[in-house]
């Protein structure tokens, strides 16, 4: 029972120096100097944030290439969304750094 309990400590902690190495190595990625922003309008809150950060997506691989524009490498991503208070469409704004990895 103590052999299983300092092999599951081990194999816990050799987990924890893995994790730690994919991140460092993440944290290295080329990230591009200025911010780029996508904008969309549209009926649903959600959809909308989503074709938002379509734009975004479209421009940064437009100018920094494709591996820049994913959202989910991106550095200090934000999306910000308002309805006017009479109702009617949504205004979503996707702004973020790109990252190339």
């Amino acid at each position: 029972m103590i052999a299983r309990r300092v092999l599951g400590g081990a194999a816990g902690a050799a987990a924890l120096v893995a994790a730690t190495l994919a991140t460092a190595s993440s944290a290295d990625a080329a990230c591009a100097s200025r911010y780029y922003i996508g904008e969309a309008r549209g009926l649903f809150y959600t959809t909308t944030g989503i074709a938002a950060r379509s734009d975004w997506r479209g421009q940064v691989r437009s100018t920094e290439g494709y591996g820049f524009g994913f959202w989910s490498r991106a550095r200090n991503r934000s999306t910000r969304c308002y309805r006017p208070e009479g109702g009617g469409q949504w205004y979503c704004r996707a702004r973020a750094r790109p990252c190339d990895g």
